[in-house]
């Protein structure tokens, strides 16, 4: 079972054009980070499309409340994307919404089993207490929280999730599941691997694997520091093509000696876990 922990899709009506203003939003960076390409159409149909051609068995979408407004059509419309065949989804609310806590206890009732925060598109920082009332009230419900971490390619500094931020947030929260994409904090590496044990999160490999094949050694390193049972396989499609992330994750595994059950808990077994068991037969490719 191979589940991609780390994507992204919109409502058909919008998809283009919030596709477009994405990218556009990415070149003043493109002398740090590159050009950036979208790998699909960012639709549902779009990414069961490139999850087949991977033969990804299932995609979790991680949808950003960018609004203090409270967010009940995208929770609304991630609750359907979770019963589409092939797809999960988190949920997600703004920290500095006055109506969080409601907003999170929908989402628990939707059948969710997490949400997703983004640091940089919100405007708080990971240790915040705002964010920290979030994720407190998150964990007392059983939800996963997910966190951008790291750099965006798209966003100016500061960066507002950093290990520092993290353990900090730790501190205050010391409980529940936090799992932090993009390696723990993208282009920060270094302070994820000294700062890994006093973290205690979860890690996922998106956007990383592929386009950053000279830190795989590092990687590598920082993997075998959080566990094998902490880490998910992630792509970030459209970002990242979910076909090349596989590849290169396997490629990496292989090559470092993590064995065929580090791998398949990697590649799957840990993200089933936390999605609330194996997904239904009907998802397999």
């Amino acid at each position: 079972m191979i589940v991609d922990f780390h994507t992204h899709l919109f409502p058909d009506p919008i998809a283009p054009r919030a596709l477009s203003r994405l990218v556009e939003n990415t070149r003043p960076y493109a002398h740090r980070y590159g050009e950036t390409k979208a790998h699909t159409d960012a639709t549902a149909a779009g990414l069961t499309a490139s999850q087949r051609e991977a033969k990804i068995n299932l995609s979790l979408v991680l949808p950003i409340a960018t609004s203090a407004k409270p967010t009940p059509t995208l929770n609304d419309f991630a609750a359907r994307v979770d019963r589409m065949p092939g797809l999960r989804s988190f949920g997600s609310v703004h920290p500095h919404s006055p109506a969080f806590r409601d907003e999170l206890r929908r989402i628990k009732a939707l059948g969710l089993k997490g949400i997703k925060l983004h640091p940089e598109y919100q405007g708080c920082f990971a240790d915040d207490p705002e964010t920290v009332e979030v994720v407190r009230e998150a964990v007392g419900l059983n939800l996963t929280v997910v966190f951008h971490a790291g750099e965006d390619i798209g966003m100016a500094p500061p960066v507002h999730c950093t290990p520092e931020r993290v353990q900090r947030l730790r501190q205050a929260v010391p409980d529940g599941r936090i799992v932090l994409a993009h390696m723990g904090g993208y282009r920060l590496w270094e302070q994820v691997e000294e700062a890994l044990d006093d973290m205690k999160v979860m890690l996922d490999t998106s956007f990383c694997l592929p386009n950053h094949p000279e830190e795989w050694e590092r990687f590598a390193r920082i993997i075998r520091k959080a566990g094998t049972e902490n880490v998910l396989f992630g792509s970030d499609s459209p970002w990242t093509s979910q076909r090349a992330s596989l590849e290169a994750a396997r490629t990496l595994f292989d090559r470092y000696g993590f064995t065929a059950e580090e791998q398949a808990a990697m590649l799957g077994g840990n993200a089933c876990r936390l999605l609330g068991g194996r997904p239904a037969v009907e998802e397999t490719i």
